[in-house]
């Protein structure tokens, strides 16, 4: 194949060459135009069978080097090299008549040889009719259709049950690559996951791309090995996942979620295996970073229950049957509850009152903590104007906020209208964020945050010494309160590194001028520390647990019992 590189400098020239000289196949004849106009004008370029464009910085050069190859009239397919892929590039790419753009950072013979085949086989109508309707453009596997028919071929010569095995491979967070750098980006990242995994296997029977972020590896074993091959299997693609990927100009790491059937019946079908391994992958990416599962029946009674659950909360949204609990906040000085953290409970109409451990994980995995944490915004929002009615004006009420709710690009929006309309004023509402909320959403959380802010909404960060977060992070973000987790907590009087811990909380947080609330204080003991070391908020069972509504109304009028009171004194007035 005659191919022409058009590029600034030989070093491209050798290592193209190089690339080429390594791919088996159809010999490969490489001359190289420098990025000159001029140069490319004396170029007969229709006599080649394809272009390497090594697209240049400079904006003007490149788009007078693609107006000559226009005037050439040259219908030679384009494979462009760049840098980065800006927003858009695909589509950009295909107004210049581009056929590919590959990733300069990321090209390796692999990506090459896939490139070129694919680019050639679009421009001849007898190759594309045969192969380009079965292979994955992007990454040059199989795809789904093709998969399918591999498969059932598979199970068909399988001779025994056992003997044939199916990995299922989901790009966890995916998503968050393309909508921080771009599709482009996206498919770049995709092009590398595909080259890494199948370099990392050992002979698998055959690999396809069977969704966006999905790959698809079968093993076959008639010794009844095919277990044990499917787990060296997973060793090596996780083991490909340990190191960044260089996207963007980026260095990203991303972890995968693998699922595994094996034909445990001679007659399983192909629909039956692929759905047996989606559901041990989504039970893998519940338990989150490069995860494995093997499908047992088990999964499948496990899976229709979630499936239930998920129809249920749904259900129970529209039905308001989710009820909001508080549990007091008090000033370790006066004693005075100053404010209240509400907690979700459902009451579910069979299996009674619910906390949310028994369904919150689920809400999130299935999208419904959205919706659920609008309603316990809005109900928050309400019960301050139930607080004012009876003279409580400047008690704060918190809420805990998913990082899902933070992918809802209406979020503030949505918040700001729900203030609105409740007519809540400054510094009546709390948002409580987790650590890994902070940093798993990046930008768009500290973003997010400083609007919320602007909207009068205070800002804490809970469970802090549990995460990543760093004091040089959260200076920088509107945060005016840690909450000490509960695990620190629990321990100072019996712990001397936990009781080390708590103090420079304090101290460290007061000298950034944020107030700090202690969680899970259930003793004397526990309470009398935490004011000997200036905490200024105290939240936990030896106050109170989590109360209903007009029990948190029946303590703000009995607020004499926290002084020194017993449990058993405050459960009297809550009774």
């Amino acid at each position: 194949m005659r191919i022409l590189l058009i590029a600034e400098h030989d070093v491209e020239f050798r290592l193209v060459e190089r690339l080429l000289n390594s791919i088996d196949g159809t010999p490969h004849q490489l001359s190289w135009c420098q990025a000159d106009v001029g140069a490319l004008a004396a170029l007969p370029v229709s006599s080649y069978e394809l272009i390497l464009w090594g697209r240049i910085s400079e904006a003007p050069l490149s788009r007078a080097l693609l107006t000559e190859l226009k005037r050439q009239q040259s219908a030679v397919p384009v494979i462009a090299i760049v840098d980065h892929f800006p927003p858009n590039a695909d589509r950009d790419a295909i107004r210049r008549g581009e056929s590919d753009i590959l990733l300069r950072s990321a090209l390796n013979a692999d990506i090459l040889q896939r490139a070129i085949a694919f680019t050639c086989a679009r421009s001849t109508p007898s190759i594309r009719n045969i192969e380009t309707l079965n292979a994955d453009p992007l990454t040059g596997l199989s795809n789904r259709q093709e998969f399918r028919t591999q498969l059932a071929r598979i199970l068909a010569d399988a001779k025994t049950s056992e003997s044939v095995g199916l990995i299922l491979i989901d790009v966890d967070q995916f998503k968050k690559v393309n909508a921080s750098y771009g599709q482009g980006a996206g498919d770049a990242l995709i092009q590398l996951i595909a080259s890494r995994i199948r370099e990392s296997l050992r002979e698998p029977l055959c690999m396809a791309r069977v969704g966006g972020n999905e790959f698809a590896v079968v093993f076959r074993d008639e010794q009844g090995q095919v277990e044990t091959e499917c787990r060296r299997g997973i060793d090596d693609i996780v083991q490909s996942m340990t190191k960044p990927f260089a996207v963007a100009q980026h260095a990203i790491r991303m972890n995968v979620s693998i699922g595994v059937a094996l034909n445990k019946e001679i007659t399983i079908t192909v629909d039956a295996l692929l759905a047996n391994a989606d559901v041990a992958m989504r039970i893998a990416k519940s338990e989150k970073g490069n995860n494995f599962q093997f499908y047992s029946r088990e999964m499948t009674d496990a899976q229709q229950k979630l499936l239930k659950l998920e129809s249920e909360i749904r259900r129970s949204i529209r039905n308001e049957e989710f009820e909001l609990y508080y549990q007091p906040r008090i000033d370790i000085n006066s004693h005075r509850i100053v404010g209240a953290e509400g907690l979700v409970r459902w009451n579910h109409p069979t299996r009674g009152v619910l906390p949310p451990s028994e369904f919150i994980a689920v809400a999130e995995d299935c999208g419904l903590i959205v919706p659920l944490g609008y309603w316990i915004i809005h109900q928050a929002c309400k019960d301050l104007n139930r607080l004012s009615e009876v003279g409580h004006h400047e008690l704060q009420l918190a809420v805990n906020v998913s990082f899902k709710q933070f992918q809802d690009r209406n979020f503030v929006q949505t918040v700001a209208n729900i203030l609105g309309n409740q007519g809540i004023t400054e510094g009546r509402l709390e948002f409580e964020l987790t650590e890994t909320t902070m940093m798993s959403e990046g930008h768009a959380v500290d973003q997010s945050l400083r609007r919320l802010s602007e909207l009068g909404i205070d800002i804490s960060l809970d469970d802090f010494g549990t995460g990543y977060s760093s004091f040089a992070h959260i200076q920088r973000l509107p945060i005016s309160v840690l909450k000490i987790d509960r695990s620190f907590v629990g321990s100072v009087t019996s712990n001397e590194d936990d009781a080390t811990i708590v103090k420079a909380i304090i101290n460290l947080a007061h000298s950034l001028n944020m107030q700090v609330i202690a969680e899970g204080a259930e003793t004397a003991e526990q309470v009398e520390f935490l004011n000997q070391n200036r905490c200024d908020q105290v939240q936990g069972f030896y106050f109170s647990k989590p109360v209903k509504f007009h029990a948190l109304l029946d303590l703000l009028n009995s607020e004499s019992v926290f002084s020194g009171a017993d449990s058993a004194t405050i459960q009297n007035v809550l009774s």
